[in-house]
C-alpha cells in the first residue's frame, strides 16, 4: 500500500511539497524504506536545505510526530538530537521536516570497507550520545531503536553527531514487555528474555554500536535471538581478536586511567577463626 501511494503522488525531483511554514522543493531522494522516502529539499525563498521524511502510512507518520513531541522540551543542539521544524499532511501522506545531516555511521563504515574506526571518533560518538541518553532519561523517554543507521554525522570535520529517528520512542513507564523492540544485533538481553525494561536498553544498544564502530564488525549476529545470546556468552573469536589488536596503547592507557580512578581496595576480611562468636549456654532439660 505504501508504494502505491508514493507512486500515485508522483514523487520525483523537482516536485513541490506544500507545508505549513512554506513550500519545499524536492532536490533528490536520500533513502527509501518500508516507511516511504527521505528527500533532500529546499524551501522556496530560503537557501537552507532540509530532510523531509515522507511517510506513506498516515498512522505511522502521526505516531512519529507524537514521539517527537515527547522530546520537544530538550535543546536538540546541546543534547545532540535531530531537530524537527514542522509536520504536515500532503495528499494523504505525512511529511516530517528535519534538519539536513551528513551520513550515518552505517554508511561511514561501508565507505571505509568496515575498517576499524580511530579511537578519537569513538570517544566523540560516546561523549555526545551519552549526553543524548542523559537528556532522554531526564524526561523519562526511551529511544528504543539505537543502531548505526540512527547515529549520524552532523559535521564530520568537527566530529559532531546526532541521534535520529524517534519513531519508536516511548515514555519509560510505557515500555512494552515481551515485544521485539530494537534491531536484533543491538537488542538488549532483557528484551530478548522478556524481563522488565527501562532506559538501560538504550545504553546497551549504544555500547554495541560503539563496539561495532571501533572494531569494524558487528559484535553480535543479526539472524536470531538465540545466536545473539550465545554470542554474548561467548563472543566470536574474530571479534575478540580484532578488538584486542586495535590501538592497544590507547586502550591500555584508558584502562590505566580507569583503574587509577577506582578507590583503593578494601583490606582482606578477618578470618572467621578470629571473630568473637556468641555461643549460647546449653541447658539440660
Amino acid at each position: 500500500m505504501g508504494k502505491i501511494k508514493t507512486e500515485a503522488l508522483e514523487l520525483m525531483e523537482g516536485r513541490n511539497l506544500v507545508g505549513n511554514q512554506g513550500i519545499y522543493k524536492v532536490q533528490e531522494f536520500l533513502r527509501q524504506g518500508s516507511f516511504g522516502k527521505v528527500a533532500k529539499c529546499t524551501k522556496l525563498g530560503s537557501p537552507e536545505m532540509y530532510a523531509i521524511k515522507i511517510i506513506t502510512n498516515v498512522q505511522e507518520g502521526k505516531e512519529e510526530f507524537e514521539s517527537m513531541k515527547l522530546i520537544q522540551v530538550l535543546d536538540p543542539d546541546e543534547n545532540h538530537l535531530m531537530k524537527m521544524y514542522e509536520c504536515f499532511s500532503f495528499q494523504n501522506v505525512i511529511c516530517l521536516v528535519y534538519e539536513i545531516l551528513e551520513e550515518s555511521l552505517e554508511d561511514f563504515l561501508i565507505k571505509n570497507e568496515c575498517k576499524a574506526t580511530p579511537l578519537t571518533y569513538v570517544r566523540a560518538i560516546a561523549q555526545q550520545m551519552f549526553q543524548a541518553l542523559k537528556a532522554l532519561k531526564s524526561i523519562g523517554v526511551v529511544h528504543c531503536d539505537i543502531k548505526l543507521d540512527n547515529i549520524m554525522f552532523a559535521d564530520k570535520k568537527s566530529l559532531k553527531f546526532k541521534l535520529i529517528d524517534f519513531g519508536l520512542a516511548v515514555e519509560t513507564k510505557e515500555l512494552p514487555i515481551g515485544t521485539k523492540i530494537q534491531a536484533i544485533p543491538f537488542r538488549a538481553p532483557e528484551v530478548i528474555l522478556g524481563l522488565p525494561l527501562n532506559e538501560s536498553i538504550d545504553m546497551w544498544a549504544l555500547g554495541v554500536s560503539l563496539a561495532t564502530v571501533y572494531s569494524g564488525n558487528y559484535a553480535f549476529p543479526d539472524d536470531y535471538d538465540y545466536e545473539t545470546i550465545r554470542a554474548m556468552v561467548n563472543p566470536p573469536s574474530s571479534v575478540r581478536a580484532k578488538l584486542k589488536a586495535q590501538d592497544q596503547p590507547a586502550a591500555a592507557g584508558l584502562a590505566h586511567k580507569l583503574q587509577s580512578s577506582l578507590p583503593p581496595p578494601s583490606p582482606p576480611p578477618t578470618p572467621s577463626s578470629a571473630l568473637p562468636f556468641y555461643t549460647p549456654e546449653i541447658r539440660s532439660v
